[in-house]
């Protein structure tokens, strides 16, 4: 399995977790895996990238906004900016909040970075 399809399955495995627990912490160990794989392969930047992009009809958006925080590339935002721009001209209010949340992610003070993924992140309110 190529990195680029172990991210996939990693992604796909993630979205069957959450799909049965619903506790968006529980991500952490498929992202975790994902961003080790992407460290380990700088090479295939531009090929994760767009699969990053496609992600939102088989990733939870929780493996999505960890792994954007992580690594915060601009190409991946600059495309999310692009479709969450479209989304409003086209009144899709379902694909509006999935791309919003995905913004919020590459925000340095992420908020769920310090609640939800605080394990990872290594934040918390209380520190």
């Amino acid at each position: 399995m190529s990195p680029v399809e172990e991210l996939v399955q990693l992604a796909r495995d993630a979205e069957s977790k959450i799909g049965v627990t619903y506790n968006s912490p529980d991500v952490l160990p498929f992202t975790t895996k994902a961003l080790a794989i992407i460290r380990r392969h700088p090479e295939l930047q531009i090929d994760f990238e767009r699969e990053f992009v496609n992600m939102v009809s088989y990733a939870p958006s929780e493996f999505v906004e960890v792994c954007m925080h992580a690594l915060r590339w601009p190409r991946v935002k600059a495309e999310f900016e692009s479709r969450i721009r479209a989304a409003v001209e086209r009144n899709d209010w379902r694909l509006e909040p999935v791309y919003r949340h995905y913004l919020e992610a590459f925000e340095p003070d992420w908020e769920d970075a310090k609640d939800f993924y605080a394990a990872y992140f290594g934040l918390s309110d209380e520190a």
